[in-house]
């Protein structure tokens, strides 16, 4: 069996990542059809003079240098289908795990980012089975909690867990209820971090709930620094990643099952 360098394969893999599909099906094509079978001035000209843009160019020039100078020994056909190879691999591992910046505060030149708001919506909206929502405090977000109602009245499951007045003593004002009305409380499933199983420090104070993430159907994983507050949705400099992916949003979501089930979180009502 023969083994690519790894110089070789790194180059491929940044070609593969880089460039865009139409001109990587050209290079493919190109290599298949040589007439010569192995590294030589003739395939590297007739290959690069088809790429007009120099960034396109500088890539694939260095990727057939190493092929010459590392791996002469190496048919332009194995080339080609390492690049086809690491083509698919590399689109293939974008669909199962992408990652989105999402923020909320000033906005600078030339960067498109959503808001924190928006995200949340997207999600709650989109939602076919399940959502999860965690915050430190939920205080006046009616349009997060008209989308809630909506979701509910779907069929959607809706887990929220968060701190209480009661539960924090006082270190938040409002509650759950307050923030999203009696029609949402009623149908979904609230739960607070257990005092009994929270720790305490030396001079008795005890840990917060300040996780703050959403989770629908175990499928899209929204982390953030944000709270489902008001100034958090639309004041504060608030920064967050949406993750779509299977993985990681199943495994918040199955870690949460088992505080439960551990009854570190219980039942608010």
């Amino acid at each position: 069996m023969t083994f690519l360098p790894p110089l070789l394969l790194s180059q491929i893999r940044t070609c593969a990542q880089q460039l865009p599909p139409p001109v990587l099906e050209v290079v493919i094509n190109l290599l298949v059809s040589s007439p010569a079978k192995y590294c030589d001035l003739t395939v590297k000209a007739s290959i690069l003079k088809q790429l007009h843009n120099p960034s396109f160019r500088r890539l694939v020039a260095e990727l057939l240098e190493i092929w010459c100078r590392e791996a002469i020994y190496l048919e332009s056909h194995a080339i080609a289908s390492a690049l086809s190879t690491a083509a698919y691999c590399a689109i293939a591992a974008k669909d199962e795990l992408s990652v989105e910046l999402v923020w909320t505060g000033p906005t600078s030149e030339g960067m498109l980012l959503r808001r924190t708001e928006q995200v949340l919506l997207q999600l709650i909206r989109e939602a076919q089975r399940e959502i999860i929502l965690v915050s430190f405090a939920v205080y006046k977000i009616p349009e997060i909690a008209k989308a809630l109602s909506a979701a509910i009245k779907q069929g959607i499951t809706l887990r929220i867990i968060a701190e209480t007045p009661e539960s924090s003593e006082g270190k938040i004002p409002f509650g759950v209820t307050t923030a999203l009305g009696a029609e949402i409380i009623q149908q979904a499933q609230i739960f607070i971090w257990q005092r009994s199983k929270r720790p305490t420090d030396a001079e008795g104070r005890y840990g917060s709930l300040h996780a703050k993430c959403a989770i629908a159907d175990r499928k899209h994983l929204f982390i953030s620094s944000a709270n489902l507050t008001e100034y958090a949705l639309t004041l504060n400099m608030e920064m967050g990643l949406l993750v779509h992916g299977e993985d990681l949003a199943y495994q918040a979501a199955e870690h949460i099952d088992r505080l439960i089930q551990q009854e570190f979180l219980v039942p608010l009502y």
